[in-house]
């Protein structure tokens, strides 16, 4: 196992009282593997990810009963050695816009040659061949190195932040909302183009995004986070034919079909609760149309329901029923 995380907490301290971010979340990531974590905005993904990067403001306590990654303890390490053993040799962030991470009056290959003299020591005439190599992995041309940030569109940019990540070709590749702001052909590019990345350079991907549909085009494995936890995970595709999570059946019923083009979409009433006084039960308990008292009086387990398959609802013995009514609109809106 690459990594893996165990009842995962990350909590915010502020006037109102703490926040749990992430509470309780498990977690497990392969070699060579593209795993998807899809959910709501607010769910606690990108906190997942400062989490694991150290990215955390001090009024952050991040604790866990196991989290490691290869033989590494990442709670016991100290600072300085995630710094120089793990952050970019070992695990790389792509951040979520490339337009804010990127300094708009510094060329693009002297940005990246900084960070790569920052992690290494190496001339930076070697840092730029490496850059060169980075690009072309990504389908940069070497000769946009050296050119400005705005001189890049936002594909572009988008895989010049990825080319950093790869400078080291880490074992895992962190990639938060990597499509968000593009447009469709430029996501589908991109895409294509993450795929090839994976398969060139043999790294893990950890995918975060709120589309449903970037990653079923590439994970391996899905997990589906909800207030923040991991209401359900499987495989891409029996997570789609067999969702077994009322929460992963609304998503289902909000992204839209390219075989059914007369189906509705029918969204989740209601919002995701407030992470500062979070429910006794199940997160899901106030906008599921299947709740039950059990569900809002204890916490469900997370059960197993099929291979590689888990789910964190107390109604598994229905599933039958619930995915039938799922499909309806007044099962959502009555």
């Amino acid at each position: 196992m690459l990594l893996e995380a165990r009842n995962l907490r990350v909590t915010y301290r502020n006037a109102q009282g703490p926040v749990s971010a992430v509470d309780g979340l498990d977690l497990a990531i392969s070699e060579h593997e593209v795993f998807g974590l899809v959910g709501e905005s607010g769910c606690g993904k990108s906190t997942l990810v400062k989490a694991l990067l150290r990215l955390m403001p001090p009024r952050a306590t991040v604790e866990a009963d196991v989290l490691r990654f290869k033989d590494h303890d990442l709670l016991a390490l100290s600072d300085k050695r995630f710094r120089s053993e793990i952050l970019m040799r070992e695990i790389a962030l792509v951040p979520q816009s490339a337009q804010n991470s990127l300094n708009p009056v510094h060329r693009v290959g002297a940005q990246i040659v900084e960070a790569i003299r920052a992690h290494s020591n190496v001339s930076t005439a070697k840092a730029r061949a490496r850059v060169a190599e980075l690009f072309d992995i990504v389908g940069l041309q070497p000769e946009l190195m050296d050119r400005f940030p705005h001189e890049f569109s936002g594909g572009m940019r988008q895989r010049a932040m990825i080319s950093m990540a790869l400078a080291f070709e880490p074992a895992l590749l962190v990639m938060d909302e990597p499509t968000t702001g593009l447009d469709v052909l430029v996501q589908e590019r991109l895409l294509r183009r993450i795929r090839e990345i994976r398969e060139r350079v043999r790294s893990s991907i950890l995918l975060i995004t709120h589309d449903i549909g970037v990653i079923a085009q590439t994970a391996d494995r899905i997990g589906v986070m909800y207030a923040g936890r991991l209401v359900e995970c499987a495989p891409t595709r029996r997570l789609f034919e067999q969702p077994w999570h009322p929460y992963t059946l609304g998503l289902k019923n909000a992204f839209p079909s390219i075989l059914d083009f007369e189906s509705e979409l029918i969204s989740i009433p209601g919002s995701p609760p407030d992470l500062s006084r979070p429910p006794a039960g199940c997160g899901f308990a106030e906008r599921c149309p299947f709740v039950l008292e059990t569900c809002r009086a204890q916490r469900p387990p997370t059960v197993n329901v099929g291979a590689g398959h888990v789910s964190a609802c107390t109604r598994t013995q229905d599933i039958e029923h619930i995915r039938a009514a799922a499909t309806e609109k007044v099962t959502w809106h009555c």
